[in-house]
């Protein structure tokens, strides 16, 4: 069946049937939940925390290898990211979800799956939203309510922090590259695949066949690749309670390592050295750089989406550790942190990797750049 078969109100009544279940535990908050005109929820004691994002297709996601559950779990992720990255807890999620008509009911429902589980690893509730019709691409936009006691901002480094980043970056940026070579069976197997996170069928194939212009077709083993593709379709992301007591300031890592570190800097009033030699690459990006000729490092420091957590802490509160030893898609809870850099008055450079100092430039992802 196809939505504009059903109707706007068919499928906001199970919509409610869905998840307004969720929402009637006494301790949660909620006075009003999803088919009223405002959702209506208390917090008291503690400070909310607010964040939207946007996903278009074309620009955020493309469906010829992204599933619809894929889409509604990442979309989750990267706003709770945002809550995280301030030292806040996400509590509700409001959705704005614009759809052809002739989009079939399964696809509907199966975007919905995708966002049930995450709320469910994230301990969100959903509160209600909007739906529209469109002629054209897809758009669908999240926001999410956190709550929190010590908010951490981008603001607070201070001259002689360190700089601290949970687990690897690249990996996300890497498996869009893989995402963008594959032939239209590799893509189909992948949106078939959940994995680990939604239930899908069992994978059989061992190998990923990737199109090259350059050379003939390349095999990649798919053990080595799918943590790098999982990163970019259905990235977990950090839980910063172990940063909180420490942290000055914190961004998540969504636009580049680079770039990110920049807006601290910006927020802060400070300068920046950055060790490109401590930047933690995960072997999976090793692995998959060195068949498709990429640098690694190039693909960590402004590759982004990532949604790992770059954060300022006075010195001497983690060690610098030269290898990543938690999987870049483990538990959001689960961290590894490593020492990249220090803050310092004004400059803002990094340490290439035979010893170079270079200026820090902002390389990453910017919507209108160039």
């Amino acid at each position: 069946m196809r939505l504009h078969q059903k109707g706007e109100l068919s499928i906001l009544r199970d919509l409610k049937e869905k998840f307004n279940p969720l929402l009637k535990r006494k301790d949660s908050g909620i006075i009003v939940g999803i088919g009223d005109d405002a959702a209506v929820f208390t917090c008291p004691n503690e400070k909310i925390l607010v964040t939207t994002d946007m996903m278009n297709e074309g620009v955020h996601f493309d469906l010829s290898y992204t599933s619809a559950s894929q889409l509604g779990f990442k979309l989750v992720s990267v706003n709770v990211s945002d809550i995280y990255a301030m030292g806040g807890k996400p509590k509700f999620i409001f959705l704005n979800i614009a759809l052809r008509g002739d989009v079939s009911d399964e696809f509907f429902w199966d975007f919905f799956d995708g966002i049930s589980i995450a709320n469910n690893i994230y301990g969100l509730k959903l509160l209600g939203g909007d739906i529209s019709s469109t002629i054209n691409d897809m758009s669908v936009s999240a926001t999410v309510v956190g709550v929190g006691q010590k908010i951490i901002k981008r603001s607070g480094a201070r001259i002689g922090d360190k700089i601290y980043l949970t687990n690897s970056t690249g990996d996300s940026a890497c498996g869009l590259e893989i995402l963008k070579k594959l032939s239209s069976r590799g893509r189909n197997i992948i949106k078939s695949y959940g994995f680990g996170i939604i239930n899908k069928e069992k994978r059989q194939q061992k190998w990923l066949t990737l199109n090259n212009t350059n050379s003939k077709n390349i095999k990649l083993d798919f053990n080595n690749a799918e943590p790098l593709i999982k990163r970019h379709l259905m990235p977990v992301v950090r839980y910063s309670e172990e940063i909180n007591e420490i942290g000055t300031s914190m961004i998540d890592v969504s636009d580049g390592l680079f770039i990110d570190l920049l807006r601290v800097c910006d927020e802060s009033g400070v300068g920046a050295r950055l060790y490109l030699d401590r930047i933690p690459i995960s072997k999976n990006l090793k692995y998959a750089c060195k068949l498709l000729n990429l640098n690694p490092y190039k693909l960590a420091t402004s590759g982004g989406e990532d949604y790992e957590l770059l954060f300022t802490a006075p010195d001497g509160i983690y060690p610098f550790k030269d290898v990543v030893s938690t999987p870049a898609n483990s538990s959001s809870k689960q961290l590894s942190i490593t020492c990249i850099g220090e803050i310092i008055p004004n400059a803002r450079v990094v340490i290439a990797l035979d010893g170079t100092e270079l200026p820090l430039r902002a390389e990453g992802y910017q919507h209108f750049g160039s």
